[in-house]
């Protein structure tokens, strides 16, 4: 079993820093704003020889504007008594503080577990600062710099003595086939967080009243009955006009990273609200990226106990659902409350179901009896000088389902027949509730000239070629954000 080794310390020393460092990816929010980090990150750690797990935690002694300052202090809790090594991570440039000598304190008594780290010491001019931190009374400190790689080794060296389960040659290579990757998606406050917790049993991660509580996307393996799981959490979405800070731009592209290495989506939704347009651009996302999408219905057993109208017409809901989100008519659909736990398990069970489906393969003979009847129901329309013919198809892929359809010209299929033909071998094939994605290739032919400027295309009409969920129009970026807060 790996080690776990947790990251601690005060507001804005370079913890996040340090994790994406030891990573190797920008997995945490790193910004000059104290107190980003609010729930606890784990991520799997290989280098230099060492397999461990690491664990990014929120500064202890935050104030925090929301409010959460204790919640964010049991995590921290949380992570202390599970971690078999803690880096105490301190600023070299700010000195030893007050509150650097108060977690010290709190960490004493754990003094054969913990490592000071000095951050910040990004030249040799800086190394006399290393000296001070003596005080702390946990042992030799170690000058590194995050931001710039300094002292990695040494780091890691001093925090795997003692630990052979840490030596990588004691790990075999993970393997994760049997665990499926689901994230919850969906805009602020819908109960993503709340329906994490509920599937895991226990507080994993923070949960507010307040808009925008989680921020990082956050990932936490789970095993039940129902199978073994990696649910990832990310920060709800807002429109890209109303996204003002550069927190919330950061949360909002690692949400679409999310879901893009998702093996399932679960798009929640509350009961109690309409369906908006970022549920509705969310939902776009996944059917563009082809990810298995089940729309979870949080807060259903509060939406009938507050409108008595709504008990017993789940079906007419189903409906009323489809008709706002129809590139999502072949999703499911599943009722929640994640306060009581409530049909918890059967997003689980349909997350398993989904993900076999999108893995199904399909014999080419079989399918090109499809295309042939598919085309006996109805002709492509004639765009250029000759009728636009559909010669034969086999499927390239799974994850999502991928059809090849050799054609005698690729720009001569329109959108509309593209999507009769998805819908066609949806109804007659094992993936009535996965997507799919159909491209078209130019056959090599005698007969006509091969004019195609691209060989191979996806028809798509104008709406699913701007899918992006966060990419701001007109070249808007981060740095419009930055000018703006310091004016």
């Amino acid at each position: 079993m790996r080690p776990t080794i947790a990251i601690v310390g005060r507001p804005n020393v370079g913890k996040s820093s340090l994790f994406n460092r030891l990573v190797g990816q920008p997995i945490a929010i790193v910004d000059p704003t104290p107190g980003v980090t609010r729930d606890r990150l784990l991520h799997e750690v290989r280098r230099d020889g060492w397999c461990f797990d690491i664990i990014d935690t929120g500064g202890i002694g935050i104030v925090d504007e929301a409010k959460l300052e204790a919640d964010v202090y049991r995590q921290v809790e949380r992570a202390i008594g599970t971690a078999d090594r803690i880096i105490f991570v301190t600023d070299g440039r700010d000195g030893l503080t007050h509150m650097d000598r108060d977690i010290a304190i709190t960490l004493r008594p754990m003094a054969e577990r913990v490592v000071v780290a000095v951050n910040k010491l990004d030249h040799e001019g800086l190394d006399s600062e290393l000296f001070e931190f003596i005080k702390l009374g946990l042992g030799d400190p170690i000058g590194i710099s995050a931001a710039q790689a300094h002292g990695m080794q040494a780091l890691l060296e001093r925090l795997c003595e003692g630990l052979p389960s840490a030596r990588e040659d004691h790990h075999e290579e993970p393997d994760q086939s049997g665990r499926i990757k689901i994230c919850l998606a969906g805009r602020r406050n819908v109960g993503k967080s709340s329906l994490t917790n509920a599937l895991c049993g226990e507080e994993r991660v923070i949960v507010a009243d307040l808009p925008g509580t989680t921020r990082d996307a956050i990932d936490v393996p789970i095993d039940r009955e129902e199978g073994s799981f990696t649910l990832i959490d990310t920060a709800g979405l807002r429109k890209k006009n109303q996204i003002e800070q550069d927190l919330e731009f950061y949360a909002a592209c690692r949400t679409e990273r999310a879901i893009k290495r998702a093996d399932v989506i679960m798009l929640v939704l509350d009961a109690s609200d309409e369906i908006g347009m970022v549920d509705k651009k969310i939902a776009h996302f996944c059917e563009s990226e082809g990810k298995p999408t089940i729309i979870v219905i949080n807060k259903w057993d509060i939406a009938e106990q507050t409108n008595p109208e709504k008990k017993g017409k789940r079906a007419e809901y189903r409906e009323w659902l489809y008709d706002r989100l129809p590139g999502l008519r072949f999703a499911p659909v599943t009722f929640t409350c994640a306060l009581t736990g409530s049909n918890i398990g059967e997003a689980l069970k349909l997350a398993t179901a989904l993900h076999a489906e999108n893995q199904e393969r399909v014999a080419t003979s079989e399918l090109n009896k499809l295309i042939e009847a598919a085309v006996q129901r109805r002709r492509p329309k004639k765009i250029g000088p000759v009728q636009t013919k559909i010669y034969y198809g086999t499927q390239a892929e799974t994850l999502p389902p991928t059809f090849i359809f050799f054609v005698n010209r690729t720009d001569w299929v329109e959108p509309a027949y593209s999507r009769y033909l998805e819908n066609f071998l949806r109804e007659r094939l094992p993936f009535k509730r996965v997507p799919i994605r159909i491209l078209f290739k130019s056959r090599e032919s005698n007969f006509h000239e091969q004019l195609d400027r691209h060989s191979v295309v996806q028809a798509r009409h104008k709406a699913e070629r701007n899918s992006s969920l966060i990419i701001p129009k007109k070249g808007r970026s981060v740095r419009r954000f930055r000018r703006r807060d310091a004016k």
